[in-house]
């Protein structure tokens, strides 16, 4: 979570993963400082920021006429730059003493298939706030990295990282991604299709933080479907508003429904990793027998999930010790790294 206080600090290298559904923020030294959601609200009359993260999130559907809570980053991609300016300038200077003024190396870390537009905008804007040395870097390749994977030595290694807004899929080798893929299915995608459900079976709306819980507790993908302390299928109370009465009402959800849902938002996802399959060099997929697949972002966390990608590729799976940080363990490493690239250990 958090570190609310600033905190002193000579040159530093600072690291930020800009990622759909969380912001994550690493200051040498220091470790990850920040872990809060990527979601800002603004002041409607004055265009001041009343809030960014945590206290921005806990405004979603609540605010009235004069406040307005924007994600200006939706799958993956930048859609109000301006907006992604004001959370990482409001969000670090409320993090450092010094603000931007002693930041030695600033690295951005991005989805895998960012235009070149993108790119040039966020270089620019860490130019715009005094860093001269910022550097934009690709997820997955931080993911892997931060995974405990060297990706400098001449083997494929293949990497899934299901975040909140893209599935990305990449083929690394020698330092640098030889194919990748992205798909606008992960976590967003698999609240609204619950939502849908919820309201089209129920007659329930339910609010995008219900959608995650229901996701979070009930998702399972193959093998059996998760159980209770008591050993029954888990099943949870979700509550929201009555579209018929308008009046507010709970049901109750069970593991079996959301597994449906589930299989059906992993079809996407499956066939990008055929795809990959198919297309990743001979010799590149002749390493993957042996260094099988990595999967990371928060998607890793689904049971069943392991399964579920062996029974496809028919190689190992392996999930990710920390999945959900492992960008941002990755960026501490490659902010060690000089601008001159090389092969070999990057530690």
């Amino acid at each position: 979570m958090a570190s609310k206080g600033k905190v002193k600090e000579g040159k530093i290298n600072v690291g930020i993963d800009l990622g759909t559904s969380n912001l994550r923020i690493y200051v040498e030294g220091r470790g990850t400082v920040y872990n809060e959601p990527s979601i800002i609200a603004i002041d409607k009359a004055t265009g001041k920021v009343v809030s960014v993260g945590d206290d921005a999130a806990a405004l979603l559907d609540k605010t009235h006429d004069k406040v307005e809570v924007k994600k200006p980053i939706h799958g993956g991609v930048i859609s109000d730059i301006e907006l992604v300016r004001q959370i990482i300038v409001y969000t670090i200077e409320k993090l450092l003493a010094s603000g931007f003024d002693n930041i030695n190396r600033l690295m951005l870390c991005m989805p895998t298939e960012i235009t070149e537009t993108e790119k040039t905008a966020l270089e620019t804007l860490g130019n715009e706030l005094g860093v001269q040395d910022t550097r934009i870097e690709e997820e997955i390749k931080a993911s892997a990295i931060g995974a405990g994977i060297n990706i400098y030595k001449p083997l494929g290694h293949l990497v899934i990282d299901i975040g909140g807004g893209t599935t990305d899929f990449g083929v690394i080798s020698l330092g640098d991604v030889v194919l990748s893929r992205s798909v606008k299915t992960a976590g967003d995608y698999f609240d609204k299709q619950i939502t849908h459900y919820v309201k089209e079976k129920y007659n329930l709306e339910i609010g995008p933080q219900t959608a995650e819980q229901l996701k979070i507790y009930l998702s399972s993908l193959t093998g059996d479907l998760p159980i209770n302390e008591e050993g029954n299928v888990r099943t949870f109370e979700t509550r929201g508003r009555d579209l018929v009465s308008g009046l507010p009402r709970m049901v109750v959800i069970n593991a079996e429904e959301i597994r449906e849902i589930m299989l059906e938002c992993f079809e996407p996802i499956k066939s990008a990793l055929i795809s990959t399959l198919e297309n990743t060099p001979p010799e590149l997929s002749g390493d993957l027998v042996d260094t099988g697949i990595l999967v990371t972002g928060g998607g890793a966390l689904i049971d069943g999930i392991k399964e579920y990608f062996e029974e496809i590729s028919m190689v190992r799976v392996v999930l990710a010790d920390n999945p959900i940080n492992s960008v941002i363990e990755g960026t501490k490493q490659l902010l060690k790294i000089s601008k001159r690239r090389y092969f070999g250990d990057y530690r």
